[in-house]
């Protein structure tokens, strides 16, 4: 007895109680048995001690993917199991004290070491050991959470109490069941039908397995079955309503379905049935954010942060709350956080990367969109913020070189008292690197067009390095290719005019125009001359005429009418214009942009 006194004192003086939350890891039983048909007892435990012990305000136990990664860290499974592994799983994972164990089957008798350790440095603090009939796996399992609960003196609260005492079933046969299809379900290459098998098989086992009903919705859920989903969850809330799990199941339903008030209300009644339930905290940050509810988002996702601090998506929705009002250098901390959390979430650095771009971080921003890219090397997007991101870096180091240049220089002219020219650096970009910058832009943009060939801006920045590399066939290809993608976009039809004349393909370049001012004449208006090439030729008053002649050919011409009318439009000629945009009217009623011109010239 007091041996048993004195490891309680030496528990209670260890990390385990932390003024905060008591950070617990669960390390899975291991199978001593020898025989993998009781391979479900170590996950069945798993399961019920989380279930019981996140719902406690007082305990912290971070969710299997996130300390099973940090199990993966330590080597767990690859070495033997020791004081020293324990010591990593606390580091990688942040848990104070860690519970694992052994078990054996002796027929119908379990036999259960529970080993609790201090996680700071890997020594055992307390073992017990239990042997019971397989049949008492929920009292062993209560045992187990009552013995952390009082070496830990937390309060528990009287809806924690609740939580506690719910039954999730009475038959350990449902249970084997419903814990097995949640082992199908991990599998990579689980089998949906077996899952569903294994959850009604629990459910024929014990009618009343409201978890298993619930659970089998959620099996529903994600394979699009919403209407069974629904009819799963209503039950269950029908028979059982104060089961918090039920209303986050239908709400996810609502929230699929846009019902976003139908939503709102369940989600909220699982914070009031679950109050230590992060998940229902995390959605409603999601679909207030979807709102631009933002001080509400920013509420609901950090007390989903605070019931859950290693969940690394609620970081994420909070860093694109300030991602989308356009707040940059706030959003940078949040997605900083997600990454750390989880370090191979290719989306997670490459919206990192995205913000210090828009940061003009330039160094920081191509190491992470090269880290997303290395862990999803089939994103367009990333490789399209590769390429400008390359493009802005280069541009950055040459002006800061220049500005260096010009301080060195003007150091040295004080001392001759002779004034420093601070509008001519000297420095010049080096012609080597230069070139490898466009080589790597170009390979980046190239990237981009392969997996999304109808990504327009990639295709359009494609055609601009290589016209930049010299490589005027190149940058053709993909100026042509840009136009198929996007054909009123002006842009790249004065780029490609610009091609052509260089090149010496004036009648070429003069189309390129041409299709610029059917495209919207307003542009000649402010820029109604070409250059020497062209001899200065007004081609405002050249394209016009050309339409005017159209029109007495064709006087109904619908496209001529509207250029010509856009163009009166510009030059504030709006009696003109509107005549033309009726006449337009008269024979096209519906002509969106001849209503549009009128619309317009109304509000003059």
């Amino acid at each position: 007895m007091r041996l048993k006194f004195l490891l309680i004192i030496l528990l209670l003086s260890t990390v385990l109680f932390a003024k905060d939350k008591r950070k617990i890891g669960l390390i899975p039983f291991e199978n001593a048995t020898g025989s993998s048909k009781y391979d479900w007892i170590s996950y069945g435990f798993e399961y019920y001690l989380y279930s019981k012990l996140t719902a406690l305000s007082g305990f912290y136990v971070p969710d299997k993917k996130t300390f099973h990664a940090a199990l993966q860290k330590a080597n767990y499974g690859k070495e033997p199991f020791s004081e020293r592994m324990i010591f990593h799983i606390g580091k990688y994972s942040g848990v104070e004290v860690t519970i694992s164990g052994s078990y054996k089957m002796y027929g119908n008798t379990l036999e259960l070491t529970v080993v609790y350790s201090n996680a700071y440095n890997g020594t055992t603090i307390l073992t017990d050991k239990i042997s019971d009939s397989i049949t008492n796996f929920f009292s062993i399992g209560r045992k187990i959470v009552s013995q952390v609960i009082n070496l830990s003196g937390i309060t528990v609260s009287p809806t924690e109490q609740r939580l506690l005492n719910f039954s999730l079933t009475n038959s350990i046969k449902a249970y084997g069941s419903f814990i097995k299809a949640y082992m199908e379900s991990e599998k990579p290459n689980g089998r949906i039908e077996v899952v569903t098998g294994l959850f009604r098989r629990a459910i024929r086992e014990d009618n009343k397995f409201w978890e298993a009903y619930y659970n089998l919705g959620i099996v529903y859920f994600n394979s699009g079955s919403y209407d069974k989903a629904l009819q799963q969850f209503n039950k269950v809330i029908q028979a059982l309503p104060n089961f918090d799990k039920s209303y986050f199941g239908r709400g996810l339903i609502y929230e699929k379905q846009n019902k976003y008030d139908l939503a709102i209300a369940d989600f909220k009644k699982v914070t009031e049935l679950n109050p230590n339930d992060f998940k229902p905290f995390f959605k409603l940050g999601e679909i207030s954010l979807k709102q631009k509810q933002y001080k509400k988002a920013v509420t609901f996702l950090t007390q989903a942060t605070k019931i859950n601090p290693s969940y690394a998506p609620a970081y994420y929705i909070l860093g694109n709350i300030y991602y989308e009002q356009n707040r940059y250098r706030k959003a940078i901390g949040y997605y900083k956080k997600a990454t750390k959390l989880d370090d191979k979430n290719a989306l997670y650095h490459l919206k990192l990367g995205d913000c210090y771009y828009r940061s003009e971080i330039y160094y920081n921003a191509l190491n992470e969109i090269n880290t997303s890219i290395n862990l999803r090397s089939n994103d367009a997007m990333a490789y399209f913020l590769k390429g400008i991101t390359i493009y802005k870096q280069a541009v950055l180091q040459e002006l800061v070189n220049a500005f260096l240049e010009i301080l060195s220089e003007n150091n040295s002219k004080d001392k001759t008292n002779q004034p420093a020219d601070l509008n001519k650096p000297k420095t010049s970009f080096n012609p080597v690197k230069k070139h490898q910058v466009y080589v790597d832009m170009a390979k980046a943009f190239k990237n981009a067009v392969d997996l999304k060939p109808n990504f327009m801006e990639a295709t359009f920045n494609l055609a601009l390095t290589y016209h930049e590399m010299g490589s005027t066939d190149e940058a053709k290809k993909y100026y042509l290719r840009t136009i198929q993608l996007r054909p009123n976009l002006i842009r790249v039809h004065l780029k490609l005019a610009e091609l052509y004349t260089q090149t010496g393909r004036k009648r070429l370049a003069l189309d390129q125009y041409r299709r610029i001012f059917y495209i919207d004449p307003r542009f000649f208006v402010n820029h109604p001359t070409l250059g020497k090439e062209f001899q200065y030729i007004n081609v405002l008053a050249k394209f016009r005429k050309e339409t005017e002649n159209n029109l007495r050919h064709n006087p109904d011409n619908p496209q001529d009418n509207l250029v010509l009318a856009r163009l009166f439009q510009a030059k504030g000629e709006f009696g003109k214009a509107a005549n033309l945009a009726r006449k337009v009217l008269n024979t096209s009623p519906n002509n969106h942009t001849a209503k549009e011109i009128l619309k317009e010239i109304q509000k003059q």
